[in-house]
């Protein structure tokens, strides 16, 4: 029996892994790529200069931002809603809780210390181990509430405008502070989880500020590639009079 608990304990793990690595980081990564791209010609979040600047560079380049804002746009949505989907066949917070509480009454303080000695060698307790509790649940209620008018906003976006496109037309809209925020509880709700299930956190943040960062160099870059390009031109036509 211990090697078929450990298996489900290493199985879900996985699972944990494979929501941080294939969804929170490309969630995080497209939405702060969008809303870079998408406040980059805004005066309010950016000096008057810059915003010009921006402005010249997309209209220069406006095949190759449009598209990418548009997709970074539905990725991140698409995204995000995978965390709360209800489908039993979604990798989502739902299926993952059920998953650990089906196989609860085996992780116990004594098989996690034997399946993880590395803790006990840290200084880590796991005498009042429970692979989810009920203030984990109680929390995902209230995250869920707290967000529920978003959440049904993002998830009817998702089905009606980037799944398919319905054709009656719907008014999806949100508010990108509202968002952001949903995506830092939606952080906090996967590092709770994770906490009570193994003992670990993740952050992201490095992956927010690589985003923001590599989005700001290519309208820096592109505006140096166009000056460059524009004085060769100069020479081109001075040496051709």
């Amino acid at each position: 029996m211990n090697e078929e608990v450990k298996e489900k304990f290493i199985e879900i793990q996985k699972l944990f892994t494979k929501m941080s690595h294939e969804i929170m980081c490309t969630t995080v990564s497209s939405f702060y790529i969008w809303h870079t791209l998408a406040f980059s010609r805004s005066e309010v979040e950016n000096d008057k200069e810059i915003a010009e600047k921006n402005v010249k560079i997309i209209n220069l380049y406006k095949d190759f931002f449009i598209p990418t804002e548009e997709s970074h746009l539905h990725i991140f949505v698409i995204n995000i809603m995978k965390f709360y989907d209800k489908d039993n066949r979604a990798l989502s917070f739902d299926n993952l809780v059920k998953l650990i509480r089906k196989n609860e009454k085996y992780f116990t303080p004594d098989f996690l210390k034997s399946v993880n000695p590395y803790l006990i060698e840290i200084g880590v307790n796991v005498d009042d181990y429970t692979p989810v509790k009920e203030e984990d649940l109680s929390y995902i209620e209230s995250i869920i509430d707290k967000h529920k008018d978003l959440i049904s906003s993002l998830k009817d976006i998702r089905d009606k405008q980037f799944a398919h496109t319905d054709i009656n037309y719907i008014s999806g809209t949100f508010i990108p502070n509202q968002v952001e925020e949903l995506l830092q509880d939606t952080q906090s709700i996967f590092n709770r989880l994770s906490t009570s299930f193994e003992r670990s956190t993740t952050m992201w943040d490095h992956i927010k500020r690589d985003s923001i960062r590599d989005t700001k160099f290519l309208f820096e870059n592109l505006e140096r590639g166009e000056i460059v390009r524009l004085e060769e031109n100069k020479k081109k036509l001075e040496n051709y009079e």
